[in-house]
């Protein structure tokens, strides 16, 4: 995989936010921190975008709690 794209919001139905993981190709383990979330339950997706840039289809949503 060339990245994955992860897309995230406040209602699992509206994930209007995204963030990109470049340089994804060979990992094995791999994490990424999306900072600056406000207090609340966010809502997140995850898909695979291939070297011709076609995306996957988008994983199940979970969901995290933020507390302040």
């Amino acid at each position: 995989m060339a990245s994955y794209e992860i897309r995230y919001g406040t209602s699992a139905d509206n994930l209007n936010r995204s963030a990109i993981f470049d340089g994804a190709a060979g990992l094995i383990d791999m994490s990424y921190t999306i900072e600056n979330l406000s207090a609340g339950t966010w809502y997140f997706t995850i898909q695979a975008r291939d070297d011709n840039g076609l995306l996957s289809s988008p994983s199940a949503v979970v969901s995290k709690t933020i507390s302040v």
